[in-house]
C-alpha cells in the first residue's frame, strides 16, 4: 500500500510534462511546480526504498492500462484536445497504417497499442511519452502537409516508444537524484526553495542521448520501408528544414531540430540518403539536388513555392528505392502523361521546369541497373536490432 501511495505521488511529476518526449528530441519543458506537491513527493521518498518505488511507478505508467490512461488524460488536460476533424481523421488513419508497419518488424507493438490525440498547441511539435502515449501539436500541420513527411515524424516518436527511451532516461534521472542524496538531504534540511531548485536541476528534463536519437531515426526508416509511404520522405523532411526561410537558424527551428547534443539536420538528412543509396546497391544517389543513377545525372527536379527541388530529389530517390526493393529495376521505364514509371512504380511527375516524362523514361532506361539488389548487411542488422529480444 505504501509503495502504491508513493507511485501515485510520482504521477505529479509525470503530469507536469517531465516525461514527454517531443520531436524536439528532448523532453517537453516542465512547468513551475507547486512547492507543496514537491513536499508530498519528498516525504514519500526515503533512501534506498525509493529505488523500488521509482521502478514500480515507471512500470505502472509505462505498462499498465490504468496508468497509461491516466497519462493520456493528464496530457489532454494539460495541452487541450484539438477538434479539427481533418487532422484527427488523418492521424487516426495514419496510425492504423503505421502500427502495421512497425508490427512487421516488432510485433510487441500489438501488446501495448499507442494512445494518441491532436492537441491545441500551435508550435511545430509532437511527443511520445512513456506508456506509448503520443500527441501531435495542431501547429505541426501548418508546417508539414505531406503525409509521407508526417509519417517520418510519427515513426521517429514510435521508435522512441518501442525502445522505452523515455522510461530509461527518466529512471536514470530519478536514480541520480536519489544516489546523490539530493532528495534525502533536502527532507532533512527543510529548505523548500533550495530543495525545489535542486530537484528541477536534476529532473526538469529527460535528456535523450544522441545514441537514442540515431536509433529512433534509423528505426523510422526501417519501419517506413514496411509502409506505403515514400521512404524518401525521411531525408526530404530534413532538407525541408534546411530550406526554411530562416535557414534552420531561428530559435524555433534550432530548438526543435538541432539541439547542441543531437545530430544536425544535415547529418540526419545525409544518414537517410546514404541508407537509401545502399538499398539500391549503391546505384542511386542524390548530390546537391541532382538524382544520379550509376554516377550519371538522371534528373535535377525543379522547385516551387511549396517545395524545393532538393526536397523533391529525395522523393524521387525514395520512389527508386521502392522500385529496386521490389525488383522492378529490371522492368522497362515508361511514361504516362506527365509521370514516369519504372515497371508499375511511379518515379516522378514532371512539373514546370522539369524534363518531360518521355525524356525521363528514356534516360532511366539508359541508366538503370537490372541487377537484383540484396538487402545490405547494415539494413539487415538494423531490422534485426528492432526485433524484440527472445524471452529468457
Amino acid at each position: 500500500m505504501k509503495d502504491h501511495v508513493v507511485s501515485k505521488k510520482l504521477l505529479s511529476i509525470v503530469m507536469a510534462g517531465m516525461l514527454g518526449l517531443g520531436i524536439s528530441y528532448t523532453a517537453l519543458p516542465m512547468p513551475e511546480a507547486h512547492a507543496d506537491i514537491w513536499g508530498a513527493i519528498l516525504s514519500g521518498v526515503k533512501g534506498a526504498q525509493d529505488y523500488a518505488a521509482t521502478d514500480k511507478a515507471m512500470n505502472y505508467y509505462n505498462n499498465t492500462e490504468q496508468g497509461r490512461q491516466e497519462l493520456l488524460a493528464g496530457y489532454k488536460e494539460k495541452y487541450g484536445v484539438c477538434e479539427d476533424e481533418a487532422q484527427n481523421n488523418q492521424l487516426a488513419s495514419m496510425m492504423n497504417n503505421l502500427v502495421d508497419a512497425v508490427g512487421a518488424v516488432d510485433n510487441t507493438i500489438y501488446k501495448k497499442p499507442y494512445l494518441y490525440f491532436v492537441n491545441k498547441e500551435t508550435s511545430f511539435n509532437a511527443f511520445c511519452s512513456m506508456g506509448h502515449v503520443m500527441s501531435v501539436n495542431t501547429g505541426l500541420y501548418s508546417v508539414i502537409s505531406n503525409p509521407d513527411e508526417i509519417a517520418v515524424v510519427l515513426l521517429h516518436e514510435m521508435g522512441h516508444g518501442q525502445k522505452d527511451h523515455v522510461v530509461n532516461a527518466t529512471r536514470k534521472k530519478m536514480r541520480v537524484a536519489i544516489a546523490s542524496g539530493v532528495l534525502g538531504s533536502a527532507v532533512g534540511n527543510g529548505t523548500g526553495g533550495y530543495i525545489l531548485d535542486m530537484l528541477v536541476n536534476h529532473i526538469d528534463k529527460v535528456q535523450i542521448t544522441k545514441k537514442d536519437e540515431w536509433e529512433a531515426d534509423n528505426l523510422a526508416l526501417t519501419y517506413l520501408l514496411h509502409s506505403n509511404y515514400n521512404p524518401g520522405a525521411s531525408a526530404a523532411i530534413w532538407q525541408r528544414m534546411m530550406d526554411s526561410p530562416h535557414g534552420g537558424n531561428n530559435d524555433m527551428i534550432r530548438e526543435i531540430f538541432s539541439p547542441s547534443d543531437h545530430p544536425s539536420n544535415m547529418q540526419r538528412r545525409d544518414n537517410y540518403s546514404k541508407r537509401m543509396t545502399d538499398l539500391t546497391g549503391g546505384d542511386v544517389t542524390v548530390d546537391k539536388g541532382v538524382v544520379k543513377i550509376g554516377g550519371k545525372e538522371f534528373v535535377k527536379p525543379n522547385g516551387n513555392l511549396q517545395i524545393s527541388g532538393k526536397e523533391r530529389a529525395y522523393f524521387v530517390l525514395g520512389n527508386l528505392v521502392r522500385a529496386y526493393q521490389n525488383q522492378l529495376n529490371a522492368e522497362e521505364a515508361t511514361s504516362d502523361g506527365s509521370t514516369v514509371y519504372l515497371g508499375s512504380q511511379a518515379i516522378m511527375t514532371s512539373m514546370e521546369g522539369d524534363p518531360d516524362a518521355a525524356t525521363l523514361a528514356q534516360r532511366l532506361n539508359a541508366l538503370k541497373s537490372s541487377k537484383p539488389v540484396k538487402i545490405p548487411a547494415r539494413e539487415q542488422k538494423l531490422q534485426d536490432s528492432a526485433k524484440p529480444e527472445p524471452a529468457k
